[in-house]
């Protein structure tokens, strides 16, 4: 369905704005990547896989065994906050649209309240092809407005509905229930290792970074 494509956004584009913005790399900058890069070189190395599931604990801000969607926010240095009560907020719809487009216009270089292509990575492309809808090369916040309402699942998606679509989250998550339990933390390295692409024993930027290419992200 169209809204999977929002969804799995919102959250990718958070963490690269801020990595586009100078404070650090998509693994030093994804909640769960960065909890495993303990030398902060940007790369999971073996070591570092196989001390997953003490250093994903650390998240586990409430310490009742499992990590959740609100302890691992993409939004840096608001995760946490207010818990439970904000996930119920989104999962009623709040302000998902608007906070959608916040975090496209999170790309938007020079403050112009719009995104044009020299502003986007070139994996991510592709919303030009949904969201242009006058073809001018140039995303507003009207046309990125209206592309996360018209995606958008009744009900509203909340922020448990980005993480499901989140691939590091993903690969964690394997019973789907929206949270990583104490299983799948000790199960971690093994989960880890699927996304080993080429199979060197570490994961780097290219085989962890998303890609939301032209034709992409369309369930």
């Amino acid at each position: 369905m169209k809204y999977v494509f929002l969804f799995a956004a919102i959250t990718a584009v958070a963490i690269l704005a801020f990595a586009q913005m100078g404070r650090g790399s998509y693994v030093q900058i994804h909640p769960l990547l960065s909890a495993l890069d303990a030398d902060h070189d940007g790369v999971i190395d073996a070591a570092e896989l196989e001390k997953a599931p003490a250093a994903l604990r650390a998240l586990d801000r409430n310490q009742d065994g499992r990590i959740t969607a609100d302890e691992m926010s993409p939004m840096m240095g608001r995760a946490g906050r207010r818990g439970r009560g904000r996930e119920q907020e989104g999962s009623q719809g709040g302000n998902s649209v608007e906070e959608a487009v916040k975090t496209y216009l999170a790309l938007d270089k020079n403050g112009d309240g719009k995104l044009t292509r020299e502003e986007v990575p070139e994996r991510m492309q592709g919303i030009f092809e949904r969201g242009d809808t006058d073809n001018d090369g140039i995303l507003t916040a009207d046309e990125l407005r209206a592309m996360a309402r018209a995606q958008q699942p009744a009900g509203g998606g909340g922020r448990g509905g980005m993480m499901r679509m989140d691939s590091i989250f993903r690969a964690l998550d394997t019973n789907h229930d929206n949270a990583i339990s104490g299983d799948e933390i000790s199960n971690a390295p093994a989960a880890f290792k699927t996304l080993d692409k080429n199979h060197d024993g570490r994961l780097t930027e290219d085989e962890l970074r998303p890609n939301f290419g032209p034709g992409r992200g369309r369930g």
